[in-house]
């Protein structure tokens, strides 16, 4: 069988996230016995062609490329109120391509099933053409509070009426895009349960199309605890904040937050959290690293920011950006718990990934995280619970924090990424 796979998302922001992800992992775990069953048609971009099939790991693989352009798009945007008209083009010509197939994949010779890891992009078009869709979340639309606002939240907030309007119109296209791509897949392959039951609420997705197929998650390749590696930080100066090296401290334990400074991660209630038990007179230093996590004016969420400004113990609060393997793998090994305070989760793969490092987690209850993480972490639901959690990890004892280790590990072995690659074959090509 000959397998049509759009590879864009690993051009662009999505590399770096969750889709991103999921398409590396799917590609790189086929099973062997796959891989000499079926063809793959890769389309791709001709901009860092190379530099991107170079992180996929193609051996014994059958595929063919095919470089495809980009989506047309209105570049110069007309003057004053008129901009608005290209805009509104613009997002015509997306709808147009999720109705009636991807403009940028027009050849499809030879393509008996196509899969689109990223649920915003268009299905190519063709009859004869079997299409899977994988679907992961509607956070921006179930969260509608804190991403897109309704007409009613919209003035709730403050907003004039034709501000408001505008504001929900933008809530309506982004649930009628999803909608519009789930009708014309053939099959819906979702990642949880959790993402499941969202889907048919919200996009009214037909549940015979739906297959849950969940994720994977990448283990060590030792049990053995992380070698000391260097580790850097952004300290204030007045040219910004710049990286240097640093230490952290074995005598003094510390909490790690790993990700992105999203609403629906509640970081503020962390540092609110961190404040109470440092005033406690307790040591203990708050570690944060992912792409924002270069200083508090790097964070773009008010929330989160004005937590960290007005935080009295902020020379404790370590600020690493982007970490790499060695350096995340370091401090999996020594944190004290990895902190993960999320209101809502498509799959939950951050928890599961500290569990799989042997990191204790404190993590705020969500449908998708209890789904898959099941009772190995430790629960919160606010900065009072969280206080509590964390006064709980200082205390244990090194046999208790082996066990809560242990429990991790064997619940992050369920999901492995070989087995949700060869499922993904299956549902498919079925």
């Amino acid at each position: 069988m000959k397998i049509g796979l759009d590879l864009t998302s690993l051009q662009g922001p999505h590399r770096m996230r969750g889709i991103g992800y999921t398409l590396i992992n799917f590609i790189n775990n086929i099973p062997a016995h796959e891989r000499n069953r079926h063809a793959f048609i890769f389309y791709i971009y001709a901009a860092d062609r190379e530099a991107t099939l170079n992180i996929l790991n193609l051996d014994g693989l059958q595929y063919e490329i095919r470089e495809i352009e980009p989506r047309l798009r209105i570049a110069k945007r007309l003057p004053s109120r008129l901009g608005m008209l290209t805009g509104a083009a613009n997002q015509l010509i997306e709808l147009r391509d999720l109705c009636f197939g991807d403009s940028r994949i027009r050849d499809v010779t030879g393509v008996e099933v196509f899969l689109q890891t990223d649920q915003s992009q268009p299905l190519p078009g063709g009859r004869t053409v079997v299409k899977g869709l994988i679907i992961y979340d509607v956070i921006p639309y179930a969260l509608e509070w804190d991403y897109l606002w309704s007409y009613k939240t919209a003035r709730a907030k403050g907003f004039s009426r034709k501000a408001a309007l505008r504001v929900h119109t933008r809530r309506l296209l982004y649930i009628l895009k999803i909608k519009i791509n789930t009708r014309r897949a053939d099959k819906l392959l979702s990642i949880s349960e959790s993402t499941k039951k969202d889907f048919v609420r919200y996009v009214s997705a037909p549940l015979r199309k739906i297959v849950v197929t969940p994720l994977g998650v990448t283990m060590p390749s030792s049990d053995k605890r992380a070698d000391r590696t260097q580790l850097y930080k952004y300290v204030k100066s007045p040219w910004g904040y710049i990286r240097r090296p640093m230490i952290l401290e074995h005598t003094v334990p510390f909490l790690l937050f790993v990700g992105g400074a999203d609403r629906r991660r509640k970081l503020e209630d962390v540092v609110i959290a961190f404040n109470k038990i440092r005033a406690r007179g307790h040591k203990l230093t708050l570690v944060l690293a992912g792409d924002s996590m270069k200083g508090p004016e790097n964070i773009s969420t008010e929330e989160i920011q004005s937590a960290l400004k007005k935080s009295s113990y902020l020379d404790d609060i370590v600020f690493m950006g982007f970490v790499d393997d060695k350096e995340r793998d370091w401090l999996y090994a020594h944190a004290l718990a990895f902190i993960f305070p999320s209101r809502a989760e498509g799959f939950g793969l951050p928890v599961l990934e500290a569990m799989a490092h042997n990191c204790p987690v404190i993590s705020y209850r969500n449908e998708a995280t209890v789904e898959v993480a099941a009772d190995a972490p430790t629960y919160a639901n606010s900065a009072e619970e969280l206080t509590e959690c964390i006064l709980k990890a200082l205390s244990r004892t090194e046999q208790q924090v082996d066990a809560i280790r242990k429990k991790g590990k064997l619940q992050a072995m369920k999901y492995d990424w070989q087995r949700t690659a060869q499922t993904i074959i299956e549902v498919i090509s079925a």
